[in-house]
């Protein structure tokens, strides 16, 4: 039977269009850890902070402190739902599943809430579409938007990025939201880049000699 191929990968263009406000650890918890007490230096462990806060976001695909985020799809899910003869066959677990080609996964977790949906027409006219056809999942890591049953998919008919969806993510708006543990990662990890600094240390070794890898390890969700 013919039908149309499944397409489990498509371009994907993500980006963060908003936040944090604040960093989950604070200059003062940084200076304590470091035993310092002085001001001169307060510009460089912000950077450090913010740069070890970055650098653990983009390794477990967590948004710590609420943020917005863009996703970018050139085109929504194809799947068993699409059937050239007309027909849905197939296990009703792959064609209803909420893991099946009915959901699109959003990169960063935890979310909070999606904010927007827009498509983009032929010219290149952009319209916000309902959410009310679609199931916002913000008990999973990472969170989905599932097609409600009986649902379509709205039209996108620009050649590339022909949709953008608007979301918040994060554990909340202050470090007080954030697990202790995720703040020792971005203390330690901060404090090695401050007692490295001058000896080509990069954020990417400060990750892995600080301990923050191993902390962090628990909270990384696996990818299939």
């Amino acid at each position: 039977m013919l039908r149309n191929v499944r397409t489990f990968n498509q371009y994907r263009g993500h980006r963060r269009i908003d936040g944090p406000e604040i960093e989950p650890v604070t200059l003062c918890e940084i200076k304590e850890q470091l035993r310092i007490s002085g001001t001169s230096e307060d510009s460089l462990l912000a950077m450090y902070v913010a740069a070890s806060r970055e650098q653990i976001e983009e390794m477990t695909g967590l948004a710590l402190i609420t943020q917005q985020f863009r996703l970018t799809l050139d085109k929504f899910p194809n799947g068993l739902r699409t059937w050239w003869d007309g027909q849905q066959t197939g296990a009703i677990g792959e064609i209803e599943g909420a893991n099946s080609f009915n959901a699109i996964q959003l990169p960063r977790y935890r979310l909070q809430s999606v904010d927007e949906m827009r498509v983009y027409s032929i010219d290149g006219a952009p319209t916000t579409v309902s959410l009310s056809s679609f199931v916002i999942d913000t008990e999973q890591q990472p969170g989905r938007i599932i097609l409600r049953s009986n649902a379509t998919w709205p039209v996108a008919l620009q050649s590339a990025n022909s949709i953008e969806i608007d979301y918040t993510a994060g554990f909340g708006d202050t470090g007080a939201s954030v697990p202790n543990a995720l703040k020792l990662a971005v203390m330690q990890m901060a404090a090695s880049l401050y007692q490295h600094r001058g000896d080509e240390c990069t954020v990417a070794d400060a990750f892995r000699i600080s301990g923050a890898h191993s902390i962090v390890q628990s909270y990384r969700v696996a990818r299939l």
